[in-house]
């Protein structure tokens, strides 16, 4: 089943439960609206499950004990979880959506000779729908290690068994190569779809993620128009009135539009949804609140703190004009990224707020981080100081950084510094959980962590969780999935579920 949602606003949604190809794509806005279809599985993504699962179970969220988020956050899973049912399900519906994109590329290049569509408009489609096929991937092989891999038409609705997760990695290389071939630069196609930079960001990030450096360093070094914005506009990377801005790469858009009660809350795509939860979650309700191992990784000159936690009697909203607890708020601390209070005095559970998958900032990190496994360590150190110039903070190699207990002087001492940059920079954006995994860090920071006692805030507590880096890496194959596909038994469930 596909639903057509538009990036643009202005584009309606349109049910195309019995679409045809045979007398589709003959037109610029069948092209288009088949493209858009392939976008809106993200938008049910981060509803909500798109942000829970790596935020919670990171070290940088802890959970209040709603149901949605606990689980996760104290490693409770198993394989009937609706959660993760919901996550693998969006998925792969979105996958759909670009295969069906994908199968008819003969059918749209032939059409293009009597209708209002070009073959560079036939590519930009097709890279499109190569790019978020590929992202869809990453977020499940991420999740779940292997999984099935469907890429054609004719085989879509075939019980199919797990593919290694070798083979989903070299599925989301190929795809995202063509799609860095085929998609437009940013500033020449429609606000809010995939550009060629954004696909040559993904691409480095699954290089990185694949310990293949040389290539990842190719795929950074083709990315420009993009640039990091001044401290002054640094939150216009998380609220609503800076969507779009030079330093977003990729962002899931939504408009606020809710639909029914049952629509709004289902997490399916059908109906006219498009808001997420994440500013009442996070800022409202405090369902994953800022563990105060984030908090306390923060220098303590540094603005970027103010601009992401909100602390009881610190100021908020346009110009500052508001002192938090905002209301219907609790008490603080909480995330004030990707809430409606950098533009609202109060939160509500429909967020317009568009979720940023990628900016400029991370790929600036990645960037230092695969030049220090490439053995340039200047070349990282400087990439880093790009980060901390922008921050107006201390740089690093200054003996003010070194008194602070980051010197740079070898290898182990630099990388320490991405990881703490990475922190702070990019924390509560779902990328700490896979960098600690990426580093192997993840038994030693995930098994037990500072928390905050938030009904006694001079009371620290040590909160043990039950991480097992053998099993916890990746979530359980949804039991639905076993008992349905013939072709993925118990005996292929991951270890440890």
């Amino acid at each position: 089943m596909l639903l057509f949602v538009a990036c643009d606003d202005e584009v309606p949604v349109e049910n195309t439960n019995a679409l045809n190809p045979e007398i589709f794509f003959e037109s610029l806005a069948q092209v288009e609206a088949a493209v858009n279809a392939s976008y809106n599985q993200f938008q049910v993504l981060y509803q909500r499950n798109g942000y829970i699962f790596p935020d919670a179970m990171s070290d940088e969220v802890v959970s209040s004990g709603d149901p949605n988020f606990a689980p996760f956050n104290r490693f409770e899973l198993n394989a009937t979880l609706g959660g993760i049912a919901q996550y693998w399900t969006a998925c792969f519906n979105g996958v759909g959506a670009c295969n069906f994109v994908i199968g008819n590329e003969e059918r749209m290049r032939t059409n293009t000779a009597t209708n209002d569509f070009s073959q560079a408009d036939v590519d930009d489609a097709l890279g499109q729908a190569y790019f978020l096929r590929a992202l869809y991937y990453f977020h499940l092989v991420k999740r779940f290690g292997g999984v099935p891999l469907k890429t054609d038409l004719a085989t879509a609705l075939d019980d199919t068994p797990r593919a290694t997760a070798d083979a989903v990695y070299g599925q989301i290389i190929a795809d995202l190569q063509l799609s860095t071939q085929l998609t437009f630069p940013k500033g020449t196609t429609e606000v809010g779809r995939v550009t060629r930079e954004a696909a040559f960001g993904l691409l480095g990030k699954v290089y990185l993620h694949r310990e293949m450096y040389t290539e990842a360093q190719q795929a950074f070094n083709n990315i420009n128009n993009h640039s990091l914005l001044p401290l002054e506009n640094y939150r216009d990377n998380f609220s609503e009135t800076g969507e779009h801005n030079d330093e977003s790469m990729f962002e899931i858009g939504y408009n606020g539009e809710v639909g029914t009660e049952s629509e709004r809350w289902a997490q399916t795509g059908v109906g006219t949804s498009e808001v997420t939860f994440h500013s009442q979650e996070y800022a409202g309700w405090g369902n994953a609140r800022p563990s105060s191992k984030v908090i306390a990784e923060f220098e303590d000159d540094d603005p970027r703190f103010d601009i992401a936690i909100l602390e009881d009697g610190t100021s908020y909203g346009p110009g500052d004009a508001f002192e938090f607890p905002c209301p219907g708020c609790g008490g603080g601390p909480v995330w004030y990224k990707f809430s409606q209070l950098y533009d609202e005095e109060s939160v509500s559970e429909n967020s317009s707020v568009n979720v940023r998958i990628m900016r400029y900032a991370d790929i600036i990190l990645m960037q230092a981080e695969v030049e220090l496994n490439l053995g340039n360590n200047t070349g990282a150190v400087d990439l880093l100081n790009q980060i901390r110039d922008r921050a107006e903070m201390p740089r690093y190699g200054t003996a003010t950084m070194d008194a602070r207990g980051y010197p740079v002087n070898t290898t182990e001492q630099i990388f320490d510094a991405i990881v703490h940059e990475r922190f702070v920079e990019l924390c509560a954006e779902q990328v700490r959980f896979d960098d600690l995994i990426r580093w192997n860090l993840d038994d030693q920071e995930l098994s037990i962590f500072p928390d905050q006692n938030f009904n006694n805030p001079d009371e620290s507590l040590r909160t043990v969780r039950v991480y097992d880096p053998t099993v916890h890496r990746v979530m359980p194959i949804p039991q639905n999935e076993i008992d349905s596909n013939t072709e993925i038994g118990q005996g292929d469930q991951n270890p440890g579920y």
